[in-house]
Order: structure tokens, then sequence, then C-alpha cells
């Protein structure tokens, strides 16, 4: 019964084949030829003519010469006679070319040929003659150790030599022999790196019995001196001399073809073998074999997802993730929990959360995976969370709301501003003192309130002392927007007013005196030590004021925008292009950029580090300082139908809520569409993150997943018949609604289940702080 290898019958694989460097045709190759050893011999099938030509060339002052057919389907088998398989084509032809086309390669030829033409001869004599070359090649590569030796060495290699082939040749000069040497050497083209050792014994090197008889009987019928007490040792030396001359002598594509020879050719066992050991030389820890530097660099590219699947590789890989408070830092930047220009002020708070740990990073991989459970949560839409319904203002109109630390401040034309505690979920205070609806609020840290009036009036407050500190006056109609910035260490309150003007003050920052009377009134602008000075230009109401740094963004009823510099309180720029009214705009300092939302329901962008960017560029003169009237902006997002009230800016996405029902969003770099959402009733207000989008209106309260773009919530507040405000940070989410014609405030806790008790808060169980009241002392 014939034995055929597995992988015999496989054809060559393109990418293994021989091809000429200038005609990139296939050397014919025959993977196919069938070869079988007998007890008697080797029986070779299929012999065909073949040509191998020579052509002699002179570069860099050697003698080179070029193999243009190399036929890799000749092979050795295991009694140590040479096959030669059979030629498909006229592609063994000699190909004429350059010196640099082909192979660079010794040319494997008879010592007694002539080096410079081909010759016509008959198929016996090609026959005969092609495996006396093959064999003087082998005798160079086996037969010593730099493959330029004497017939002496060559005659000792464990070979043997069809009767065709044994008849003997002329020798080879010497002189000859040291230009094939030379050119060899010269000439040796580079290889790939191959597989490391086996940690395993190799296959082909066992020590079983049948094997060494094997090699003592092929030494024993050369004439090989062999020591019997080393086979294996000799084996190995010989085996691994083999393998260097034929790795060096041999270009890349020949030397992948006779690898891919030799594997076809292996047996099933053998087979395995080689796949264990090159599955295991093809692993790689890269965690413990990079410099840690390198190897947190990638593990800070990869999501939570993955690094969950990287804490459970191994232990090292666990013990390097767990104690690295970098990487958690960077996780809770990537997944948009804490963005990067916040994270210092972020850090403080830890401590405070968890008074366990005694360092900020210890704090990283706690919160982080608090972050995780609770965006959980948010995402799952059979999750009801934790509600609790407190009572609100006297009207049902809530006209602004802050959510910032752990306060809820809201504001309405009631004149209270009311104070709840979001973390215990309890009305803490009511601040009063203004004579006018309030219409606009601004929260600093550290308990630091800034409240807006129609009474004209803007007030400063002190949360933890429960009282209004000063009171600022000077505008001379309702003071509609207000924004807080802090340039060279120092804050300024920025409102703006129907009266059409903007005020800078000075944000008051006075420690507590025992015997003050508070509020300080400043009851002119002249007499107050916090006004900076009035910000002229516009020529209608003030409608939203936005700004960071020493820049200050104004957008007005006149249809226009300007940007101005409150360290040197002039203009720098008109932004004209509006064709009506402006409610709502964002100060992008990242990108150097003003947004604008309009009753013309556009949207524009303007650059404002490169004012060319935009449209025509005009030089006002009419003033002391003149400043530069843009008409017409960088890009104008269009979309809506009706008016665009309401903007905001994450990290990732802009988003509009206009009077057609409609949010949409745009990529805040580069402003391309994202995505769009539809309510039945115009949009009232909405908050986002990176990660959630929540938006109200009438009888609609929707919480968006924004990784997925889907809808998860919708029924949470189906009992609300207006969403006049919303915020969220964290797991709480905090709405101001109406129900019933009664001003409520929920407060929603996604790390909480829902409980069936929802707590309120009568009217007369609240606390009344008065602005007009003695010293809280």
């Amino acid at each position: 019964m014939r034995f055929t290898h597995p992988l015999l019958e496989i054809n060559v694989p393109f990418q293994y084949q021989i091809h000429d460097g200038e005609t990139d045709s296939k050397l014919n190759i025959s993977a196919t030829t069938n070869v079988r050893n007998d007890n008697d011999g080797v029986v070779n099938k299929g012999y065909g003519k073949r040509r191998i030509s020579g052509q002699s060339e002179e570069r860099d002052g050697r003698k080179r010469y070029r193999m243009s057919d190399l036929s890799a389907g000749q092979k050795y088998v295991g009694s140590g006679a040479m096959v030669v398989t059979p030629s498909d084509t006229a592609a063994h032809e000699n190909v004429q070319g350059s010196s640099d086309g082909g192979y660079s390669l010794q040319s494997l030829r008879s010592p007694g040929e002539d080096g410079g033409n081909d010759t016509e001869d008959s198929e016996e004599k090609e026959t005969g003659t092609q495996p006396v070359i093959l064999l003087s090649a082998a005798q160079q590569v086996l037969g010593g150790g730099h493959g330029c030796e004497g017939t002496d060495q060559a005659a000792s290699a464990p070979m043997t030599v069809p009767a065709a082939a044994s008849q003997p040749q002329p020798q080879p000069q010497p002189q000859q022999q040291q230009q094939q040497c030379e050119a060899n050497g010269s000439d040796v083209s580079a290889v790939e790196e191959t597989l490391p050792l086996s940690p395993l014994a190799s296959p082909g090197l066992s020590a079983s019995c049948e094997q060494e008889d094997q090699v003592e009987e092929v030494v024993k019928d050369n004439n090989i001196n062999s020591h019997s007490g080393n086979n294996i040792a000799v084996y190995q030396a010989y085996t691994n001399e083999v393998f260097s001359m034929v790795r060096n002598e041999l270009p890349p594509q020949c030397y992948k073809n006779l690898l891919f020879q030799l594997v076809s050719n292996l047996s099933r066992n053998e087979l395995s073998d080689l796949g264990t050991l090159i599955k295991d030389n093809l692993k790689r820890d890269f965690i413990t074999s990079l410099p840690l530097e390198v190897s947190l660099k990638i593990l800070t590219k990869l999501p939570f997802a993955d690094i969950v699947q990287c804490l459970r590789t191994c232990k090292s890989w666990n013990k390097l993730i767990d104690t690295t408070p970098y990487l958690w830092k960077q996780m809770l930047i990537s997944e948009s929990f804490v963005s990067k220009d916040r994270f210092t002020k972020y850090s403080q708070t830890l401590l405070t959360k968890y008074p366990h740990i005694k360092k900020e990073e210890d704090g990283y991989q706690l919160d982080f995976l608090e972050n995780c459970r609770e965006l959980k949560n948010w995402y799952n839409p059979s999750f009801m969370p934790q509600r609790t319904t407190l009572r609100g203002h006297m009207i049902n109109v809530v006209t602004c709301l802050q959510f910032e630390d752990d306060y809820v401040i809201t504001g309405a034309d009631d004149k209270v501003i009311r104070v709840y505690d979001a973390n215990k979920k309890q009305f803490l205070l009511e601040l009063t003192g203004h004579d006018g609806g309030v219409w606009a609020l601004k929260y600093d840290e550290g308990g630091i309130l800034v409240s807006g009036s129609t009474d004209r009036s803007v007030r400063v407050w002190d949360i933890k002392r429960r009282c209004c500190t000063h009171v600022f006056k000077g505008h001379t109609s309702t003071v509609r927007c207000l924004d807080i910035v802090e340039y060279k260490g120092v804050k300024y309150i920025v409102t703006g007013s129907r009266d059409h003007t903007l005020h800078v003050w000075k944000l008051p920052r006075e420690p507590a005196v025992s015997d003050q009377t508070y509020p300080i009134i400043h009851n002119t602008p002249e007499e107050n030590p916090y006004f900076v000075g009035v910000l002229r230009g516009h020529m209608d109401s003030v409608r939203t004021v936005s700004g960071h740094g020493n820049i200050v963004i104004s957008g007005s009823y006149d249809n226009n925008l300007m940007v101005w510099d409150i360290a040197q309180m002039h203009c720098l720029y008109v932004l004209s292009g509006h064709s009506n009214r402006i409610y709502s705009t964002i100060y992008d300092h990242k990108r150097s950029r003003c947004i604008s939302a309009s009753m013309d329901s556009t949207i524009k962008v303007w650059d404002l580090q490169n004012i060319w960017n935009n449209g025509t560029c005009t030089v006002i003169r009419n003033s002391i300082t003149p400043c530069t009237k843009i008409t017409g902006s960088m890009s104008t997002l269009q979309g809506h139908t009706a008016l665009v009230g309401l903007l905001r800016l994450s990290d990732k996405f802009l988003v509009s809520g206009g009077a057609d029902g409609f949010l949409r969003c745009w990529d805040s770099n580069d402003y391309s569409r994202r995505f769009a959402y539809h309510n039945m009733s115009a949009i009232t207000t909405f908050y986002l993150s990176d990660n959630l989008l929540v938006s109200g209106s009438e009888s609609q309260f929707n919480v968006y997943n924004l990784r997925s773009g889907k809808l998860v919530h919708t029924n949470i507040l189906g009992d609300a018949d207006q969403i006049w405000s919303v915020n969220f940070k964290g797991r709480i989410l905090v709405a101001a609604v109406e129900k019933d014609g009664q001003s409520y405030v929920e407060i929603l806790d996604f790390g909480a289940p829902q409980s069936t008790n929802i707590t309120t808060t009568p009217r007369s169980a609240t606390a009344t702080v008065s602005s007009d009241d003695a010293s809280p002392w």
C-alpha cells in the first residue's frame, strides 16, 4: 500500500513560488510529482526536458553568475538520492535581461560545461547531466563548512547518486572555486526572521533506535568516520550546517519554496509537532515584554470592555491594570465621565466622596467603576430610578435652574430662589430679596450664587451663610442673562440687560466679618468698588452671554453678536449674518469659535482664530477703539424650521433644540450631522453629556443613549404636564416640572432602584431666609 503524505497533493501557494525578477513569470515547479521510497531505491517519474543556462556578468569588478531558472521541484529523499520533478513549459528557457533582473546566486553548473552559451543536446544527454549539475550544487552545500572545498569533502557527503550521474566528472579548478565562493559571499539575499528554537526536542531529532540505525547505515555506506556513541550530536551538527548553508545560498523566494516542499512531505504526527511549535512561538505577551510606559500607552487606547478582558487574561496583566492610577484616570476621561480641563477640580472631591482612601489617585478606580454601574442603569430601559418629588415655587413656571456641587437651585417669577440638597434629596432654604422675577442664575464654587432679576439688580448670595451679601445696581432694565468668567486669577460677573448694555463687575470674595450687616447695597456704579465698566454697542436687548477668560460673546435682538475683551473693555468683532433675533450663544474657547442660534431657524459657526475663514471683514472706525465687522459665518447649520432657542456643547457633540420639536446634533469638531430626534411639541429644555441626552417639552420627558443613538426612557415622568428645566450629574437627574398647575422639583437617582414612597415637602415646612435679615452671626 502506497503511503501518501498529507500535504503532498497541495500545489505550492503563489507567494511561495519562484518568480523571475524581470518578467515575474512563474518558474516551473511541480508540487504534485509522485515520489516514492522503495527498498530497492528511488523511483523517478515524469522526467522532461530542462534547460539550465548561466550567463556570466561583470559587476563591481567581480564575476558573478546569474541563474535564470532554478527548479524548486528538485527534492532530496530519505535514501540520499536526488529526484528531479518534471517541468511545465518553456518557462525554463533562458531569460534574457539586465544583471539585476534575476537572482544573484552561484550558478549550479557542471564544472566541465561551457559557461558562455547554451547547447542543444539530445534528451538522453540532458537527462544524464542534470543530476550531475544538481549533485555539484549539493556537494558544495553539504560537503563542507564553506561550500567551497574540494571534491574530497564533497565525496564524503551522505548522498547516493543515480547511475546516470555516477560517471566521473572533471574537477573544478581552485581559481574557479575561489571566484564562485566570492560571488556567493557578496550576494547573499536578506532573509526573513525565523521562529526561535523550540523549547521541546525537535521531532526529527528524537533518539529512537530506528533512526539511529538509519543514520549509522548512511554514514557507513559513504565511508564517513563517526563515533558510534555520539550519533545524535553528529546528526544535529550536520543538519545545522545544512540549514545554515541552504539559508545563506538560496534567495528568499527559493528558500520559502523549499520550506513549503519540506512541509508538504511531513507525516501527520510531524505536522502536529510542527503546529505546536509554531503556535507556541507566535504567542507574545506584549504587556510584560514591552517597556512599562509603552504598555500603558497601548492600554489607554482600549475601551473599558477590552480592559475587562485584559483583567481576566493573567495575574500579571490584572496586577498592572489594578495598581496603575494613571490608566484609570485616562479611562475616566476617555469614557467621558470627566472632562480633561475639569479633572483637577474633580480629583479634589474624591477624598470627601471616599473617606477611607489616603490619596486622590486611589479614588480613580473606585469612581470609574461606580460611574460604569450608574451609566449601565441609565442605559437600561427597564430600570426605574429612585424618584423624590419636592415642592417648588408658588408660580408654576420655573425660569432658570442650576445644579452644581450638591445644590439644586431654581428661580421663578415669584421673586424667590429655592435651594435643595441633591444628595440628601431634601429642601434646604429659600432666598428672598428680589423685587421682581428671577430670570438669570449662575453658580460659582464655594456656595456663591449670582442672580439677575426684572428689578434691574444683580445680587450675590452665599448659600453657606444663608444670606445675600451684595446688591449691584446700575442697569436700567431687566437683567436677562449673566455669566461668570475668570481672568488672571480674578473672577468677573458679566450681565446682559434689556437696556442694550452689558455690565462687568468683580465677584466679591471677602472674608466673613462678625459685625458686618448684610447685604451690602451699591446703588450706583460710581460708588461700587466692584464695578469695572459698561460695554455698549448693541441696538436692542441683550438676550444671551457666554464667555471664558477675558473673551465674552453677547447675542442680541438686533440680530448681531459682539465679541468683547473685558480686560481692555472694548469690542473686538461684530458678527453679522443672522436675519432675526439671536437667542443663544456659545463661546467654544477650545476651538476659538463662536456658535449662535437664532429665530431665523439657523445655527451659525464663526471662526475667531482666523477671521478670514468667515465672510467679508471690514473695519468700523466710528468709535475710539475701532473693531472689525464680519459679515457671514464660517459655517451655517440648517435643518430646523422654527426658532432655535437652545444650544449646548460637549466635547463630542453640538446639540440644538427648536420650537419645531426637533433636537438636532452635529459633531463638535467638523459639524457633520450625527442624529436628530423629534418630539410632539416645542423643546423647552434639554441637557447633555458625551454619553447622555435628556430633553423635556410639553408632556414629554426623554432620555437618550448617545453612544448608540437610541431612546432609552420615555415614561419616567409621565405624569408631568410640562418640563421647564432639566440638569444631571453622575447618578442624579433633576427636573423642574409642572403638574396640575403646581410647581415641583423631581430628583431621580439612577444609582438606586425605584421605591414606593414619593417624598413631598409641604409649603408650611419651608425655611425662609430674607436678604434684609440681620447678620447670620
